[in-house]
Parts: C-alpha cells; structure tokens; sequence
C-alpha cells in the first residue's frame, strides 16, 4: 500500500459510553471503506473532550508524517469545540486545516427524516429537533437552520431544542407540544451516539426519541464532502 501522503482526522466530543465510542470507532472504518480508491489517505479518530488521543495531540504527530491533514469535526452545530478546540489545534500548522461542523446540511436533513421514518413517525405527529446545546449563538443558529431543513424534507413543522446551554429545553419543547391529546411527540436526535445526551433526550418524555444518526450512509457522505472541499 502507498505511504499515506494525507490524513483525515475525524474529531468526536468524546463519550464514558462504550457503545457511543463504538460508533466514531464505526465511522472511521466506513470512511476508510469509501477511500479504499484513495490509498494515500489515512483516516483517524480524535477527540476534544472525556476521550483521548486529544486532536492537538494527533494534529501535532501527524503533520510530522503527511503532507496535509484535514480535521473534520463530528459535531452537527458549530460550537465552542469546532470554532476554538479544533480551530487551536490546526493552527500553528500551515499543512493542518479544520472544516466546518457536519451540520446545517441537506444530507443531514435527509438522516434525521431516514431515522424518523425508521422509529415509525408520521408527519400528523409533532417532532422536536434535538440539539447537544452550546452557549454560542453560531451553534444554536445552526440548530435552527438544520431543524428548517428538516421540515422541509419532512414536509411537516419542526420545533428545535437543546440538551444543554440553549432553551428551549429539550423537556420544555416536548411538555409544549402535548397540546392535541393523542398526539405523540416525538424526538430527531441531531447527535452522533449514546451517551449522556442521548440519554437526556430518552428521559424527556417524548413518546419516540430516534436512534442517533451514527453511521448512517449521509454522514459517510458529509464527511467526505467536508474533507474533499479543503485543499
């Protein structure tokens, strides 16, 4: 196999939830799959919180051995981790480049609408789009954004909340929509994998709460439209 000449860093939060490691673990493997044409990628697992190798860290090794390296961030909205954590990391290094968060993106509108599908809700039901949450207005503006494309593929109203930082919460949405008795409410979790979030959304009282979107074949495909829009 040809010596790697360029390296896709593929940075999570970070989860204490085994089976949410699993899935950046998972996504890695289904990204290299669909480089198998491109040998001289090499494709990496980072991470700005909870988990180590620290992007910085993997940043710093790597621009000793490839000639370029792209971290795409696997965060939907972007936060403080995409706009400062993977921003300091890349930039003492000229070969070193960031892209944007995953999300707002069509692809990912298409994702959430598969997942709703997929947890049985139809378009009389009431979804609540939900978000991890950040104190910076440019993630909850994506949030927004994403939840707007999501109506539109849904071809039904989508209400947007946050797990944490933002309002509405999560809970508050969700008590919100329990206005048309018989009406289920159900949530699109715009987050990677289980763990604590998820959870959160799980203990909300929403009658369906959908899988995360993980390794679903349009986040395969974000990601690489992330990676080959840089250089």
């Amino acid at each position: 196999m040809p010596e790697a000449r360029r390296a896709l860093v593929l940075t999570a939060h970070g989860t204490a939830s085994p089976a949410g490691r699993q899935v950046v673990l998972d996504l890695v493997a289904a990204v290299q799959q669909a480089l198998q044409q491109r040998a001289s990628v090499l494709v990496t697992d980072a991470y700005v919180d909870v988990q180590t190798p620290e992007v910085a860290d993997v940043v710093a090794d790597l621009v000793t051995r490839v000639d370029d390296v792209v971290v795409v961030p696997l965060l939907f909205c972007g936060g403080y981790h995409v706009r400062v954590d993977v921003a300091r990391a890349v930039e003492p290094f000229a070969s070193a480049h960031s892209t944007g968060a995953l999300g707002p993106s069509p692809l990912i509108a298409d994702a959430l609408a598969m997942r709703l599908r997929e947890a049985g809700v139809t378009q009389d039901e009431a979804v609540v789009l939900a978000a991890a949450g950040s104190s910076r207005v440019e993630a909850t503006t994506d949030a927004r954004t994403q939840a707007r494309m999501l109506a539109e593929v849904w071809g039904a109203d989508v209400d947007v909340a946050f797990g944490s930082a933002a309002t509405p919460s999560v809970p508050d949405a969700v008590n919100a929509l329990r206005e048309r008795p018989g009406r289920r409410v159900a949530i699109a979790s715009l987050l990677l994998g289980e763990g604590h979030f998820h959870d959160k959304l799980i203990a909300s009282g929403a009658d369906v709460v959908t899988a995360p979107l993980g390794t679903a074949p349009q986040v395969v495909e974000q990601i690489l439209t992330r990676f080959d829009g840089v250089g």
